[in-house]
């Protein structure tokens, strides 16, 4: 695993230089400790990569990579697990390869098939940049799920990319700000989804396309994989010939991604999806170690159920237990660990589960994904029982909703914001009702799957009313609706979240917390070919008689006795609201006090305040509101105020000269 960054000016004389890139390779050192190098050519091309040693430990696989002839340069953040296979088919062709690894194979196969023939062989997580000196053109390829990130701007005349932000920073040309539309996105989801970026002019790749710039032109952007052929195929075979199949897929994924040179653990939470990748892979091979956060709370702690998995699979397991003041730390650090603002409280013990993994393996495997492919999200189950619920309401309910919908948001505000006083019988009732007239305002005229689904997802977030007030600004809407993707309601959904969540906040998630420990985050349900023939099932497989991920509880009962993992899904949410009632409130005291929001001049003051206190009085629905503030807050400390102009992760340039064509 490793960092990537470069530029390449299309147009007239480069305005950067390789000082720039040996600044941004600076900037992530963390995600590959072990070698660094830059190249820079004569055509206003640069490319740096920092490098994390899982194949080949050698020197031989040093980037930036160049064939023999010089023709194509290349660096790489990923693996592609099935190297061998296609090293192989390369041999027959007359390559020949000095290293172990699979960077050369990756760059022999861009040089014998071409880029597009080459990236449909691969089985991996990657993303690229290849120069081709003879083209003149610069391709950048981000993989099919979006497990690695890869960011870019282009402002007319050069184009500069990185795994992170903080690498396209340290280009002296950019000055960043932000965008509101990237903002408000944030707000309503806690995250913000690919195409979009918190600055303006710059962009993430979408999963599965690549960017093409060549001299003198602009950049081009193609998909080159999507589900498309997947969906809708008429299988003959039967309910358990499937089983079978997929039994037989997750085992070549799941034993691809244990090929390394260094040691490889599992996170195991010991839910359907982990435990059936930690069950399979002790099946087939060595010891497996496991590693599980848990926290104080027993409402939030998972940990004893992993521990009952993990004796019963006969794993080595490591168990640590997350307090509040293991959040505060993480917190101190959360601009860095997150350069672009991020919502997802979940963050912190994923962190903590990763430094904890960090201390005796290099390589960990995450069990992502399984929601998404086999309908598991408790989200699909509350749109299909709303939408029953709303054919069945009464006229009462009708015209309450019809009330409810002429109320101002400052009505309910006014209830809600009021301290709780249990003694107050009265204040209790009409606070309940505040908070069933707004949930009825909310749902008055969500009338499809698609719109009831993005409430359920949005409900604890902020509104676009609210957001109008907040933001003071203007801003657009960019996503699909999940209505908008064919099939039922609940493949839409599972779309839906393959699309954004999934890719925008799940693993950027991972990729982040491992990479900030200078370990691997690997995705064994997310082998492409797994998530093919996942949607390609009819959906009663996905979503049927045994609940939600019916066939995978097939396979997984055949492995842990169903008692050990049958139980409600209760994800990996941290306590977010006790902690910032505790231990984190002088966070929100500084950060969101109202000089601090004043000066800052981004939030309406009264709006701040307002959610403040409908948080200490006990809302509900303002938990999530509090803590994106306070998230957000802790990314623009550390990022856009006055003192953070420069990146301090930054290195010098060490007095190390960029290799050029003529020295390599």
């Amino acid at each position: 695993m490793c960092g990537v960054t470069g530029y390449f000016t299309a147009s007239g004389s480069s305005e950067l230089t390789g000082e720039d890139v040996w600044r941004a390779v600076s900037t992530l050192k963390l995600r590959g400790p072990d070698d660094r190098g830059v190249w820079c050519g004569e055509n206003g091309i640069g490319l740096g990569q920092t490098r994390l040693s899982i194949l080949d430990l050698s020197d031989r696989g040093h980037q930036p990579m160049r064939t023999d002839d010089g023709r194509l340069v290349m660096v790489f953040n990923g693996e592609v697990y099935n190297f061998a296979e296609i090293r192989a088919e390369l041999s027959l062709k007359g390559h020949s390869f000095r290293g172990t690894g699979d960077s050369e194979v990756i760059l022999a196969a861009f040089h014998e098939w071409g880029v597009h023939a080459a990236v449909a062989r691969f089985v991996g997580m990657f993303a690229i940049a290849l120069w081709d000196q003879q083209l003149k053109k610069l391709t950048l390829l981000r993989d099919r799920l979006g497990v690695k990130p890869l960011y870019y701007g282009w402002n007319g005349r050069t184009l500069w990319f990185g795994s992170e932000l903080k690498a396209l920073r340290e280009y002296r040309h950019w000055r960043p700000a932000i965008s509101n539309d990237a903002l408000a996105d944030y707000f309503r989801f806690s995250y913000i989804a690919a195409p979009r970026c918190i600055y303006k002019g710059i962009a993430q790749l979408e999963p599965g396309h690549a960017l093409e710039l060549v001299a003198g032109g602009s950049p081009t952007i193609e998909r080159y994989w999507g589900l498309g052929e997947s969906l809708g195929r008429e299988w003959a075979d039967d309910d358990d010939t499937l089983e079978q199949r997929l039994e037989a897929l997750m085992s070549d994924a799941f034993n691809l991604r244990m090929i390394s040179d260094v040691p490889v653990g599992v996170f195991l939470s010991g839910g359907i999806d982990s435990s059936i990748v930690t069950a399979m892979l002790k099946r087939d091979g060595p010891p497996v170690r496991t590693f599980t956060i848990g926290f104080d709370d027993s409402r939030f702690n998972e940990a004893p159920f992993a521990e009952r998995v993990a004796q019963h699979l006969g794993t080595q397991h490591t168990t640590q237990i997350v307090r509040e003041d293991d959040a505060l730390r993480v917190l101190a650090g959360w601009g860095d660990l997150f350069d672009e603002p991020f919502g997802d409280a979940s963050g912190i013990p994923t962190l903590l589960v990763s430094r904890l993994a960090a201390q005796h393996v290099k390589v960990v495997l995450s069990a992502d994904g399984g929601d998404e492919l086999f309908a598991g999200y408790s989200s699909y189950a509350a749109v299909a029982s709303r939408m029953r619920s709303a054919q069945r309401h009464s006229p009462v309910v009708r015209a309450a909703r019809d009330v409810a919908a002429t109320l101002p948001w400052e009505r309910f505000d006014a209830l809600l914001a009021k301290r709780s006083a249990s003694a107050d019988p009265d204040h209790s009732r009409s606070r309940a009702m505040a908070l069933r007239l707004r949930y009825l305002r909310e749902t008055n005229r969500l009338t499809t799957p698609g719109s009831q689904f993005e409430h359920v997802l949005t409900s604890q977030y902020w509104h676009d009313g609210e957001l109008s007030t907040l933001l003071g600004a203007d801003f657009g809407r960019s996503r699909r609706t999940s209505d908008e993707y064919p099939g039922g309601p609940g493949e839409q959904m599972c779309r839906w979240d393959l699309d954004y969540y999934l890719s925008s906040n799940v693993l950027t998630k991972v990729d982040r917390t491992t990479m900030s420990l200078s370990i691997e985050g690997r995705e064994p349900l997310l082998d492409h070919r797994l998530v093919e023939f996942a949607f390609s099932l009819p959906f009663h497989l996905r979503r049927g008689e045994l609940g939600s991920k019916h066939l995978l509880r097939k396979v997984l009962y055949r492995h842990v006795p169903r008692e050990l993992v049958d139980r409600p899904k209760a994800g990996f949410t941290p306590p977010i609201g006790r902690w910032m009632s505790g231990a984190l409130r002088p966070l929100l005291d500084h950060h969101l006090g109202h000089r601090h929001v004043t000066d800052q001049g981004i939030f309406d003051p009264a709006m701040v305040r307002t959610v403040r206190q409908r948080f200490e009085a006990g809302d509900p629905y303002s938990v999530q509101r509090v803590w994106l503030l306070l998230a957000f807050q802790l990314w623009h400390s550390r990022w856009m105020s006055q003192t953070s102009k420069t990146n301090s992760n930054s290195e010098p340039a060490e007095g190390r000269a960029p290799l050029t064509e003529s020295q390599t």
